[in-house]
């Protein structure tokens, strides 16, 4: 698959089938999310690679966790103005395709549970790094990491899903991995694809380039 290709078709898989992803795969993965731009080289990422009945466990909790009502250790963030609405917009072209109706509040808490036992993949990788690292200035690194994870899982075949409701509750996480020390940053979700998940064939939108992008110097 071409890099420009693979640009352009990536997309988050929120439905997977019941089928193992080999060890030696996700480690070919991982070594091309290491190629990630690195400021000073500093390479903040570490990796947690989790399948089988811990993977299941660890779901399981997070959504005793979410049931319960427990505090996010967390906690997701406001949106407002224009990136309220853009996310908004994918949530309606999530619900439309799983026939979730706005009313229909037992099929959206269903629908939430999935996001913490990682959209039910054969796999999912946490990203973490070590606490004594600032956080803000270590972000864009992983960001780019996890990019460059989701673009290499898709030259295997793979389908991959970011998501920060994989580390909103962390008292599982830290029971099955241990990690003392570290700090979470994201999950992926990956896997092979379900073609029969209805989720799967919403394309999120992205914004006209003209709308944010200024150019300087190009007429002079």
């Amino acid at each position: 698959m071409e890099l420009r290709q693979a640009l352009e078709t990536r997309k988050s898989v929120r439905g997977y089938l019941d089928k193992p992803v080999p060890k030696e795969i996700i480690e070919d993965i991982l070594r091309q999310g290491q190629r990630a731009v690195s400021a000073n080289n500093t390479q903040p990422w570490e990796f947690a690679v989790i399948t089988g009945d811990i993977l299941k466990k660890i779901g399981e909790e997070n959504v005793a966790s979410f049931v319960a009502g427990e505090e996010l250790d967390y906690p997701d963030w406001p949106f407002e103005g224009v990136y309220r609405t853009r996310s908004i917009g994918i949530a309606k072209q999530l619900f439309a395709a799983m026939d979730i109706a706005r009313e229909n509040k037992e099929k959206r808490f269903w629908w939430m549970q999935r996001g913490f036992r990682f959209f039910d993949a054969p796999c999912a990788i946490i990203m973490y790094m070590d606490e004594t690292l600032n956080e803000s200035a270590c972000r864009l690194d992983m960001g780019c990491c996890a990019q460059n994870i989701c673009l290499a899982a898709m030259e295997h075949g793979l389908g991959t899903c970011v998501e920060d409701q994989a580390i909103m509750y962390q008292k599982a996480l830290r029971k099955h991995l241990g990690l003392e020390g570290k700090r979470f940053v994201v999950g992926i979700a990956i896997g092979y694809e379900d073609p029969d998940f209805p989720a799967n064939g919403v394309i999120s939108e992205r914004e006209d380039l003209e709308n944010i992008a200024g150019w300087y110097g190009f007429d002079e």
